[in-house]
């Protein structure tokens, strides 16, 4: 059984938006103009193929963490464990501001000297190397410098405009 569409165009966007399960990163920044950090679900690879393997973030234009990273031209994407629910939080602003979110969680120095994860599921290490701005968001193409595996845990989600589980069986 389907369920009609309400008509407002941009309602029905985000609410099939939702439907989708998403996993849960931290991407982080420092250097000249700072150190910062945000929750995203807007991550994707979009190339291997390459000598430094391409992938893409989106964050709103007026996140605080989109102008340190399009300044200081570095990032790192954190892929986050269902273990990390908190910082996901944190990081997403619900609690902590600015350097202050780093106060939990394990971090360590990238190689482009920003700060990642340690427990993390992985962690791109990237050079800023292309961006653009579409609608309300910028999309920021990293350049992979290095990537960093860490411990093989249950990825957390989202979905639903909550955290969700994967099923765990085969």
């Amino acid at each position: 059984m389907s369920i009609e569409a309400t008509g407002d165009l941009r309602g029905d966007f985000l609410e099939a938006m939702s439907r989708s399960a998403n996993s849960v990163y931290i991407v982080t920044t420092d250097g000249v103009a700072g150190c910062g950090g945000a929750t995203v679900t807007a991550f994707s690879s979009v190339s291997a193929d390459v000598a430094e393997p391409r992938l893409l973030i989106c964050l709103h234009h007026e996140s605080s963490t989109a102008q340190l990273i399009r300044a200081n031209g570095v990032f790192c994407v954190n892929v986050l464990s269902a273990a990390h629910e908190s910082l996901s939080e944190r990081f997403a602003g619900r609690s902590g501001q600015g350097e202050d979110r780093f106060a939990e969680g394990r971090w360590a120095r990238s190689r482009n000297g920003v700060l990642r994860l340690e427990d993390g599921l992985a962690s791109y290490d990237c050079r800023l190397s292309e961006q653009s701005l579409v609608g309300t968001h910028h999309v920021l193409f990293g350049a992979v410098q290095q990537v960093i595996l860490g411990p093989d845990a249950t990825p957390l989600l989202h979905t639903r405009r909550g955290y969700g589980a994967v099923a765990e069986g085969r």
